[in-house]
């Protein structure tokens, strides 16, 4: 009985502490963001501002990370009906979605540099260079995204969960809620600013 106690007084500590660190770490990268994104605006005044068409590789990543919010969010349900069969495949699933969005976003950037729409060097641009960084930050944060979800699902081919720890399932399943909405903000962004 005190052994279920102080488990219980341990998680209730760990949710007080978690919890409020993910929320300050979504609000500086919110911040982060709407930094770059503000720049870009008073970047796109100039006279020097190229504007090129975004290939489809990017409405695809688009496609495939909000897909994975759906499947890691099915996933969660399953996991609390401790069908852990299910929530595995459907993680295993959200993992697929989560690599076929770098795959596209990948395709998407050497596109653009076959076209000549560089990041870098001489023949950059204003534009360009903002194109890259802020998809390629997106990806950075994308990658801490991957290792929680592959955290996850080993916990639960593991049997680790049950019906009074799901906490880091929750933390993980908002952050990666978070990327997802992040990117179609983007991505909507971007096509408004850059695209032909």
């Amino acid at each position: 009985m005190e052994h279920q106690l102080t488990y219980s007084t341990s998680f209730e500590e760990n949710k007080k502490a978690h919890e409020p660190l993910l929320w300050i770490g979504l609000v500086s990268i919110i911040m982060f963001f709407a930094g770059l994104t503000s720049a870009v605006i008073v970047s796109s005044t100039s006279a020097t501002w190229q504007l090129f068409s975004l290939p489809s590789s990017f409405l695809n990543s688009s496609i495939a990370i909000v897909l994975s919010s759906v499947t890691y969010q099915a996933g969660y349900v399953f996991l609390k009906k401790q069908q852990q069969s299910i929530a595995i495949l459907l993680f295993a699933i959200t993992l697929t979605l989560s690599l076929l969005f770098v795959y596209f976003q990948y395709a998407g950037l050497s596109n653009l540099y076959q076209q000549g729409i560089f990041a870098t060097g001489s023949q950059s641009t204003t534009s360009s260079s903002y194109f890259y960084i802020l998809t390629v930050l997106h990806i950075a944060h994308l990658f801490f995204g991957l290792i929680s979800l592959l955290y996850v699902s080993i916990k639960t081919m593991l049997n680790k969960y049950n019906n009074n720890n799901y906490l880091g399932v929750k933390i993980s399943l908002t952050y990666w809620h978070f990327l997802g909405i992040l990117w179609v903000y983007l991505y909507v962004f971007l096509s408004v600013m850059m695209s032909k």
